[in-house]
């Protein structure tokens, strides 16, 4: 499963290359742009929240690039680390990968997070209304912090970049912590 699957430059790569990905996001007319791109894979792609909603399936792995750092309020982040923890399967693993250095600290104005924007989709010069967003970085003790009180152990975690689309981005792969 992909949490925020945008318009899906990920889920494209990886449906192309046969694997078994329910991709999913908040914003229906990113859904809807996802099915219309990619009609052979329409089923694929699902509006989701992942702060309100639950999904009827467990999966064995889950990723959210560039999630959570939207979440600026300590509740919605919450909600999303439980999401993660409710919807893996006992084995399964989970990659979040948050924009920030690990170091700096700092969040914006809540007050406009999700309201619709026009975005330029760059790929095919379409304009497109997106969610807006927020942001929050947090250091990586406060990023173990919120991982581990939800219910979830790092087995890996560090800096990446991902360009040319965020710079440098924490990362966890994280699994289901014993209780």
């Amino acid at each position: 499963m992909e949490l925020g699957c945008g318009e899906g430059r990920d889920a494209r790569f990886l449906l192309e290359k046969g694997y078994d990905l329910l991709a999913t996001d908040i914003s229906a007319e990113a859904v809807t742009f996802c099915r219309r791109e990619l009609p052979e894979f329409e089923d694929r792609f699902q509006i989701l929240d992942c702060l309100k909603d639950t999904y009827p399936e467990k999966f064995d792995c889950i990723y959210a690039v560039a999630v959570v750092h939207m979440l600026v309020l300590d509740e919605d982040r919450v909600k999303f680390f439980r999401f993660l923890r409710q919807h893996l399967k006992e084995d399964g693993i989970a990659l979040v990968c948050s924009m920030g250095d690990g170091i700096l600290q700092r969040q914006s104005d809540v007050s406009s997070a999700f309201c619709l924007q026009k975005r330029l989709h760059e790929p095919t010069g379409k304009i497109l209304k997106i969610a807006g967003t927020s942001y929050r970085a947090v250091s990586f003790p406060e990023f173990e912090k919120e991982i581990r009180e939800n219910g979830l152990e790092i087995l890996k975690q560090g800096i990446t970049l991902v360009e040319p689309d965020y710079g440098k981005m924490m990362y966890a792969v994280v699994k289901k912590a014993d209780l």
